[in-house]
């Protein structure tokens, strides 16, 4: 575990940097800079970008994964991973642009309606889906090669800072909106030509013939993997970004950006998730690669734990914290209470469960990602078109709730199946219970008479009680060592 604690820190640290700047830009800037149209454009097109990105790589990131144990034996077998890798999400480029020129009218005539400001910038999605597929290209091969954090460097903090500074000089008027959109597409192209210069540095930018003394059969079980897998990777896509674009559709751009920014609070409680399954899925693929369950086991119940406890303070102090945040936003985007608090509860349903993706997705039982995902994808359209027209805002966010929920337990009942293993504990059940009893407490507190003082004070003691529970009654053994070394380097 000592490398996914050393990264999973690294990329904590890296990620709360992120969401300090994506406070700054999706709290403070975006709603007060821009009309609620404007920003929901910004969402609606990035939202897109995911998506197509997901096709168009087609399977390519899981592949590099699953199979970078079976080539990293030698220079040259890494060389051909890589030009297979550049190649293959080349060709879904070309398929998603001739597709998207061909269906413009089609896909325009849901939008005409309600989201006109996305016909002027239709073609925008064009050069960002291009730098969003090869940064997550790029970043997959990075992570094989055992560096999750330049990935997160860049996708959390940097593009964060570029965006933050086109907003600061949009609000000066400095820029016109048409240049603030073309400086916004501009952003994300940095991120992959970085990773080109990364791992040119790192001497692992060549390319070779990828054909060449591999047998055949291989080259066929990475593309049947690379199919099934397609759609899994698709399938957590939709559960986030099919909402955003539905309610574009059906609604309009203003509630599409109230919507994007409670979607973000909501995701600051995967913090924890996103961190440590950066750097625990690649060795994943080496446990079950070399059969090593009892390993795979070990792994499933301390990421499981480890999750529910950073995710569980996350919503447990965005909770107490609602009002305050409710105090930064405009009039307009007032209503965001409630698809927080439901939209939380489910990701913090999806971290408990651990990584239970990851370990069907590198075993022989890959397939069965194929069954759960068209499931999926059929579940999140189902209920968005219906409560998204009932209950318009709540109701994207019921039926994303309702999507992770079937999605996980699926997954969790399969794997507990198959493996015989599952990932909680009683300890589990013990820091949900402890994180409950703190939500309650703070309630009690009240408030505090300024904004600023009110949410140090209740964020601190939240935290200052519901660590300590966890500390005192010993419930994870990770969270010990890491306050123990973290007294232990302020000691000097």
């Amino acid at each position: 575990m000592g490398i996914i604690i050393k990264q999973s820190i690294q990329n904590t640290i890296i990620s709360y940097a992120g969401v300090a700047l994506g406070f700054v830009s999706t709290i403070l800037l975006y709603p007060n800079i821009l009309s609620p149209d404007e920003y929901g454009l910004t969402r609606l097109l990035i939202s897109l970008a995911l998506i197509c990105a997901q096709f168009a790589h087609l399977g390519i990131n899981n592949i590099i994964i699953r199979f970078f144990p079976y080539f990293s034996e030698s220079k040259e077998s890494k060389r051909k991973l890589l030009t297979i890798s550049l190649a293959v999400p080349f060709l879904g480029f070309v398929a998603f642009l001739l597709l998207y020129v061909i269906f413009e009218d089609f896909i325009l005539s849901y939008y005409e309606e309600r989201s006109v400001l996305y016909i002027e910038y239709y073609f925008y999605l064009v050069p960002l889906v291009f730098a969003v597929l090869f940064f997550e290209v790029l970043n997959s091969y990075a992570r094989a090669l055992k560096d999750s954090v330049t990935g997160s460097l860049l996708n959390e903090v940097l593009i964060r800072m570029v965006i933050i500074f086109f907003l600061v000089i949009h609000y000066f008027e400095w820029i016109t909106f048409p240049q603030f959109m073309a400086g916004f597409v501009f952003t994300y192209s940095i991120q992959p030509v970085y990773m080109l210069i990364y791992l040119f540095r790192r001497n692992e930018l060549a390319l070779a013939l990828p054909f060449k003394d591999i047998k055949r059969r291989f080259y066929k079980g990475m593309g049947v993997y690379g199919a099934y897998s397609l759609l899994g990777g698709l399938a957590m896509l939709l559960v986030g970004n099919i909402d955003i674009i539905m309610l574009s559709a059906m609604t309009d751009l203003g509630n599409t950006a109230v919507y994007a920014i409670a979607f973000y609070v909501a995701s600051v409680i995967s913090i924890p998730q996103r961190s440590i399954g950066k750097i625990a899925t690649p060795l994943l693929a080496g446990f079950l690669k070399e059969k090593k369950y009892g390993q795979v086991e070990s792994l499933y119940q301390r990421t499981s734990l480890n999750q529910i406890i950073g995710g569980a303070l996350l919503y447990i102090g965005i909770w107490a914290n609602i009002d305050n945040l409710l105090y930064l936003l405009p009039p307009e985007y007032q209503g965001i209470r409630w698809v927080v608090i439901i939209l939380g509860a489910a990701k913090l349903f999806g971290m408990g469960t651990g990584i239970n993706g990851g370990i069907i997705l590198n075993s022989r039982h890959y397939r069965f990602d194929l069954y759960t995902n068209i499931l999926l994808v059929v579940l999140t359209i189902l209920t968005n078109y219906f409560l998204i027209q009932l209950y318009g805002l709540i109701g994207a966010a019921v039926a994303t709730a309702i999507s992770i929920f079937i999605y996980n337990f699926i997954k969790f009942i399969f794997v507990w199946i198959k493996f015989s293993m599952q990932p909680f504990q009683w300890s589990s059940l013990a820091v949900l219970a402890t994180a409950a009893g703190t939500l309650l407490l703070s309630f009690r507190v009240p408030y505090l008479g300024n904004f600023f003082t009110d949410i140090i004070i209740r964020s601190l003691s939240i935290t200052v009680f519901y660590v300590g529970v966890i500390l005192l009654f010993n419930l994870s053994e990770d969270v010990r060592n890491l306050v123990r070394k973290g007294f232990e380097r302020l000691r000097g």
